[in-house]
């Protein structure tokens, strides 16, 4: 499977389950072609569809390619698919609507961008797993003594914590002033968390709650002191 001729013939299954070796060093390159193949064969059919609705919202042909660029950037980051949750029982004719479906959303959060503030999740957001090191902290050299002592309170506090319940706080904690002004982790971040930690939402609200109050709980005891 070394040629692209290889490639364009195979089936669309097998070019998303190429695709999801874009992370494997010897397989990266065939990930790569497949994802070529895989827009070729689809890109025209969703431009044919997104022009048209893109024109009856007010927006030009470059609009809709934005969004089909948009529509395959997701297929390159999530190259899953479950037929058994399409209506169409062909393979690709259940790719194309799926296709369809990430654009119709992409169009809407494109017209939202129009009129609200952008979000200010970059998408870069990643799992904190440890405090920062202090040494990398740019702080005043008055205020450096305070700061050492608050830092060694807090590490204390988190060494008492399971791993699952440290990482959550940090996690939440580094994205505390965007969330405090209304916003929620985003999708991404969260199902981070979920996959790693083998945990629901749920249970990580309530691991969060745990979390907070004890290290609040530990700061208030030795804070102090």
């Amino acid at each position: 499977m070394n040629s692209s001729q290889d490639l364009n013939n195979e089936a669309t299954e097998d070019l998303l389950e190429y695709i999801q070796w874009k992370d494997e060093p010897d397989y990266s390159e065939i990930a790569k072609e497949a994802f070529r193949v895989f827009t070729f064969r689809y890109q025209l059919d969703l431009l044919k569809k997104l022009v048209p609705i893109c024109n009856k919202w007010g927006y030009d042909e470059q609009v809709a390619t934005e969004l089909a660029y948009g529509v395959f950037d997701r297929i390159w980051k999530y190259p899953k698919f479950d037929l058994s949750k399409s209506k169409q029982k062909d393979y690709d004719n259940a790719i194309t609507f799926y296709l369809y479906g990430i654009a119709k959303r992409l169009l809407v959060d494109y017209r939202k961008s129009e009129t609200e503030e952008p979000n200010p999740f970059t998408g870069d957001e990643d799992i904190i797993r440890d405090l920062p090191d202090i040494e990398m902290l740019e702080v005043e050299k008055k205020h450096k003594a305070q700061l050492q002592k608050d830092y060694e309170l807090l590490n204390d506090a988190l060494s008492k914590l399971s791993s699952k319940h440290k990482i959550i706080y940090l996690t939440y904690k580094q994205y505390e002033s965007i969330t405090n002004d209304g916003y929620n982790l985003p999708r991404h971040l969260t199902k981070k968390l979920q996959d790693e930690l083998d945990l629901t939402q749920s249970s990580i609200r309530v691991y969060k709650k745990q979390a907070i109050e004890a290290v609040n709980t530990h700061l208030k005891i030795y804070g102090s002191k």
